[in-house]
């Protein structure tokens, strides 16, 4: 009777470290795609906002047959959004999205240009190494 009180109940150390073990190897699966699938997300949503911006520029061509004067674009939250250099001009512009360093480490930019109508990831210091997307 006295050894039914004595009867442990729970997780032996052993076991627990082997739970924490999986749980380790799991995360450490699953966070490169996590942080895979963020970027991707945070790259199309300023995608998003530089298509909006080119659909009030054309509006803007259709009223005033010209890209001077456009307002600066607005922001994401991940990406600082703005014209090129040189640019708007009367016939063209260019828009550039870097990301912002305070909540984003993405090594690329995004580059528009709207004579070709193609986005373009560049490297986001020297805008070289681009490539279409």
């Amino acid at each position: 009777m006295m050894n039914d009180k004595l009867k442990m109940q729970g997780f032996t150390l052993m076991e627990l470290m082997i739970i924490v073990t999986i749980v380790a190897i799991l995360a450490v699966i699953a966070y490169p795609s996590y942080d895979t699938f963020t970027r991707r997300s945070r790259m199309e949503q300023a995608k998003a906002s530089i298509m909006s911006t080119a659909r009030d520029m054309e509006r803007l061509y259709t009223q005033q047959r010209s890209f001077i004067g456009a307002p600066k674009p607005a922001d994401t939250e991940f990406f600082t959004i703005n014209f090129a250099t040189n640019s708007p001009t009367a016939n063209s512009y260019e828009i550039v999205a870097k990301p912002n360093s305070r909540n984003n480490s993405e090594p690329k930019a995004i580059y528009y240009s709207s004579i070709a109508g193609t986005f373009s990831r560049c490297d986001k210091a020297s805008m070289d190494n681009c490539e279409q997307f």
